[in-house]
């Protein structure tokens, strides 16, 4: 009998803002080593754990971004099971939508403000 597992890759960016209030949020590279809160339909590299420190720019720090497996995410609105999930305008996870880049498919449905469950399976949407 086998027993599951829920890998999640965890890595460590830079971040020179404070985003000690942004846990579960979804993030963008920028810059070198440097991430911020996603904008909609953003190409995301992960999500944010839930000890997240406050950055500043004179003083940046390093911050876990889960970014593999299976992530955790805040939800922006109403998300039904196995749809494809994006990054909506605060970096909260939403309803994928056609010319977007999706992190990849809810395991579960949620609504506003739940912290969600998703596969990590980063895509771009189109339909048709």
């Amino acid at each position: 009998m086998s027993t599951p597992s829920n890998p999640t890759l965890v890595i460590t960016r830079r971040c020179d803002d404070d985003l000690s209030s942004s846990a579960w949020f979804l993030v963008k590279a920028v810059g070198d080593n440097d991430i911020d809160l996603a904008g909609a339909g953003n190409l995301c590299i992960g999500a944010l754990t839930n000890d997240v420190a406050a950055g500043t720019a004179s003083i940046p720090v390093h911050v876990p971004v889960q970014c593999g497996g299976m992530i955790k995410a805040i939800c922006g609105g109403s998300i039904t099971a196995n749809t494809l999930v994006m990054a909506d305008s605060a970096g909260e996870a939403v309803t994928a939508t056609t010319g977007n880049y999706a992190i990849g498919i809810a395991l579960g449905t949620f609504v506003d403000g739940e912290i969600g469950s998703f596969l990590w399976a980063p895509s771009y949407y189109e339909e048709g």
